[in-house]
């Protein structure tokens, strides 16, 4: 029999595992990019592109800030989205009207209405990244047709919590 001080410790570490703690930035996993993109209404057509893209231009490093480039320009985040045009640094501004410095923590959905902005404006080949690694390399695609969503994992934790209790 299991004491009611160990269901205890037990129940919050489930609770902590099944909480997101946000951080000042992180590295993305594939799965972590494709559900991001997907939750912020990425067709899922794309979503193999998208993640190239992150992991070409950053590593999937969601505070990656490169530079100076051009004109003293700073690049931000996992889109590597430049102040040049983009943002504005140390206040919004720029086409996405946005602060860089946002696009350089682990909340990567700012970044992403910026970056889809950027695609729908230039394309893809806006980024070299994307241009040198995934533009007609199909084959090197990551494959994140198997990603899992969160709600999914979250059910099976729960699942062994309760019969864990049982």
């Amino acid at each position: 029999m299991i004491s009611y001080s160990s269901k205890f410790i037990y129940s919050l570490l489930i609770f902590f595992v099944l909480t997101e703690v946000r951080i000042d930035g992180k590295i993305l996993t594939e799965c972590d990019a494709a559900r991001e993109l997907k939750n912020s209404g990425v067709s899922a057509t794309f979503l193999s592109n998208w993640v190239c893209l992150m992991k070409s231009e950053s590593g999937l490093n969601t505070s990656l800030v490169k530079g100076p480039g051009t004109m003293s320009s700073y690049s931000y985040g996992v889109f590597q989205i430049n102040s040049l045009k983009w943002c504005k640094i140390g206040r919004k501004g720029g086409e996405c009207n946005a602060k860089c410095e946002n696009f350089a923590d682990d909340d990567i959905t700012d970044d992403i209405v910026c970056a889809r902005k950027i695609q729908s404006t230039e394309g893809f080949k806006h980024w070299d990244g994307w241009v040198k690694k995934c533009y007609k390399n199909e084959p090197g695609l990551p494959n994140v047709n198997g990603c899992k969503s969160n709600a999914v994992k979250r059910h099976a934790v729960m699942r062994k919590l309760i019969d864990f209790f049982n």
